[in-house]
């Protein structure tokens, strides 16, 4: 019994040695490096899916609405503990693109380098472009270890970000939108490492990838759709006496097959009196114009000469009333950004287990944009927690494994 008792004490320490080194791993990251790694593969992805638009015809008009330059991307990388490293490669909104006969023609077409002919933007170009990413590119990634992953995901078309194209001549015949899946990509690092070494053909690089398709008109499962109303309901309350950030919009939700589950969804900061735009700023601004204005005015009816320093000191007083006013403004919403990053934690705690289409093995993401212009206050944030920690740990110990990235 003493010797089982000795053989269990020696399997705990080894057991417990483990975990600690895999901690000790996860926080081993030099954040500075990674977040120069990121920003650097952003740019290599932001080159690789230029796009541009070509025509022929001389009667070609294009007419942009709400983009600033045509075939923009939105692309985020996010380091994922106990995962790896995401992107994700969000389309711009699309101009509208007019023409007048029927000969005219049109493509989308990436274009990479100079003097190359493009391609146009397929399902397999997009798949071929991430992975020209992921065979050249990726491996140089530091700090990654073996058993993590690197993906590149491309969000497949929304509403307002397909190429509507329209014929303005007598038959008034719409052309058929172009619509593309979510299609993402996910290479292991330690075959990007045996690929750079030489020691990997390309195919079979390219046959050790995991991809996944998500068409735009696929139904996604029930559970994801419940837990988007969930955090609807959770941050859409309208009527909270408090200050607090509320989702504007809606909740999208993605499920993929290779990674797990996806939220995404906007938030603004509301005041106490539920009003949805902070203009506490301008009211005090307009609040010392509206003082100054009546004290001058005073001045002239009473026809008071009052000394240059005394009102110096008058508007320097107000000035700083002003200040605090701001910085109180700012802790307030200070307080109300950590309220909510902890309500979204409780919340992914209490429901992520609920997701019976996400297996244990998988990842649940939550990025949320504030939209905020408090320095105090990230733009973005990302939370992301593995299943099966939901799954084994008690409320407060997931709370606590929950991942959160400020951007």
């Amino acid at each position: 019994m003493k010797y089982v008792l000795q053989i269990l004490s020696t399997a705990t320490v080894i057991v417990l040695m483990s975990t600690i080194q895999q901690a000790a791993a996860q926080s081993d990251i030099d954040t500075n490096r990674m977040n120069r790694d990121i920003n650097i593969m952003e740019n290599v992805l932001e080159e690789l899916f230029k796009t541009q638009f070509e025509g022929n015809g001389d009667n070609l008009n294009i007419h942009a609405i709400g983009s600033n330059r045509f075939g923009q991307h939105n692309i985020n990388g996010t380091y994922l503990p106990n995962y790896g490293i995401i992107f994700k490669i969000n389309t711009s909104q699309r101009p509208f693109i007019i023409f007048q006969s029927d000969d005219n023609q049109f493509s989308y077409q990436f274009q990479y380098g100079e003097g190359e002919n493009g391609k146009s933007v397929t399902q397999e170009s997009i798949t071929d472009r991430i992975v020209e990413f992921l065979r050249d590119y990726a491996s140089t990634i530091g700090q990654l270890s073996d058993d993590q992953k690197v993906m590149v995901m491309y969000e497949a078309n929304q509403t307002n970000r397909e190429i509507r194209v329209f014929r303005s001549d007598d038959s008034q015949q719409k052309t058929e939108q172009q619509s593309l899946p979510t299609i993402s990509v996910v290479a292991n690092v330690s075959d990007l490492k045996v690929y750079r070494s030489g020691d990997m053909s390309n195919d079979d690089f390219r046959n050790r990838l995991d991809s996944n398709v998500v068409e735009a008109s696929a139904q996604q499962e029930k559970d994801l759709r419940v837990m988007a109303n969930i955090f609807k309901t959770a941050f859409e309350d309208a009527d909270a006496e408090e200050s607090s950030f509320q989702i504007r919009g809606t909740v999208d939700y993605l499920k993929l097959d290779n990674f797990g589950a996806l939220f995404s969804f906007d938030v603004r900061y509301a005041n106490h009196s539920g009003f949805k735009f902070d203009l506490s700023n301008l009211h005090n601004s307009l609040k010392v114009v509206r003082e100054d204005l009546e004290r001058a005015r005073a001045e002239l009816e009473e026809n008071i000469d009052i000394d240059i320093e005394v009102r110096d000191s008058v508007r320097a007083h107000k000035r700083e009333e002003v200040e605090a006013n701001r910085a109180e403004e700012k802790e307030k919403i200070q307080r109300a950004y950590e309220q909510f990053l902890s309500n979204l934690k409780s919340t992914i705690a209490d429901y992520g287990r609920t997701l019976r289409s996400v297996e244990s093995n998988q990842q649940i993401m939550v990025s949320v944009n504030l939209n905020s212009r408090y320095q105090e206050i990230p733009d973005r944030i990302d939370l992301q927690i593995r299943k099966s920690v939901l799954e084994s740990s008690s409320r407060d110990e997931a709370i606590r494994q929950i991942s959160v990235r400020e951007y």
